[in-house]
């Protein structure tokens, strides 16, 4: 069978077709857009703008798209959680799409794309049980997944998500948007240790993440020493160092759900698995705690229409009903259930 996914939570627009039955899937086309420079120029995303982009170019890329060929069983769109206007753009679109198709429609979680993408870009089903960790710009929580069935959120971030904080460090120094590759590249010429920024959460039995220490202890660092906001030594130190505090924050808290559920698979999707210090800081979590870690192949870790895609045929293969009537949830949970259990 073949499934489109349409992806729109927030500033990418992308559609993509997969090919999948009982036994895995292949990727047969996806078409991604998004405007970074119209972010950097304006400090980060706007909605509207947002929405616009959307509008303009949904309809160009899923022709584009769709010169694959073949039948459509299934077309997917995310629901949520993202920005509410975007998602109903996707959501529209992707309704009216099946209606002219007639294919089975199904509104997917952004989240759970993100929880098949370590699988699913390597052309296989999720395995279980497992935990996985999504950090990306707009989520940072961990999800104990045991069965196909049951997910509960574990850990979550009381505060910003690591690629907003990321984002928001790399705007105190004067960096491009987004932060993370930003901030990866200053860094490697610089040094960690040369000063001090905190690990927010580390070492705590409490389960959840937290960032805004961290960007708080930044922005006084930077009122004392406005220096380092500079091209130079001092700059490429703070970022070192920023971008070990988020590393050592991220794999504390992974070690410690792994700790709790005894899984042995860990799974790291969001753009902010894309760093080579955490997806370094995560294979030592994983190691020291009997683990393995599974990372999406290249292309996967970010926003991306494949992994809707892919949710949207496994719904299909297993006789899912269509979602002709879901609206947009801006805080859709991934968990089981809507309590996090």
């Amino acid at each position: 069978m073949r499934a489109l996914g349409i992806e729109t939570s927030c500033d990418e627009t992308a559609v993509a077709v997969v090919e999948a039955d009982a036994a895995g899937l292949r990727l047969i086309r996806q078409r991604l857009a998004t405007r970074p420079e119209e972010s950097t120029a304006l400090g980060g995303i706007v909605p509207e703008l947002t929405v616009r982009q959307h509008l303009e170019l949904l309809p160009k890329l899923t022709r584009e798209t769709l010169e694959a060929g073949g039948n459509l069983n299934a077309v997917g769109a995310t629901a949520g959680p993202g920005l509410a206007p975007a998602l109903l753009v996707g959501l529209a679109f992707g309704k009216s799409l099946a209606w002219a198709r007639q294919s089975s429609f199904h509104a997917i979680n952004h989240l759970e794309g993100h929880i098949f993408s370590p699988f699913v870009s390597r052309g296989k089903w999720p395995e279980y049980p497992h935990l996985a960790l999504i950090a990306s710009g707009g989520h940072t929580l961990l999800v104990d997944a045991p069965d196909s069935s049951r997910r509960k959120v574990v850990g979550s971030t009381r505060d910003d998500a690591a690629g907003e904080a990321f984002d928001k460090l790399a705007r105190m120094v004067g960096l491009g948007y987004p932060g993370g590759p930003e901030i990866e590249r200053e860094a490697a010429q610089g040094e960690v240790g040369k000063i001090h920024l905190p690990r927010p959460m580390k070492g705590s039995e409490e389960g959840d993440f937290s960032f805004s220490g961290l960007k708080n202890a930044a922005r006084l660092l930077l009122e004392k020493q406005p220096e380092m906001a500079r091209p130079g030594a001092l700059r490429s130190y703070f970022c070192a160092e920023a971008q070990a505090a988020i590393a050592e924050c991220l794999a504390d808290r992974c070690r410690l759900a792994l700790k709790r559920t005894q899984r042995k698979v860990l799974t790291v999707s969001g753009g902010v698995s894309g760093n080579r210090v955490v997806a370094r800081a995560l294979e030592e979590a994983a190691r020291s705690e009997g683990a393995t870690l599974l990372s999406p192949a290249s292309g996967w870790n970010t926003d991306n229409a494949g992994m809707i895609a892919a949710v949207t045929a496994r719904r299909h293969l297993d006789g899912a009903d269509s979602d002709w009537g879901t609206d947009a949830d801006p805080r859709w949970s991934v968990a089981s259930d809507q309590n996090g259990a």
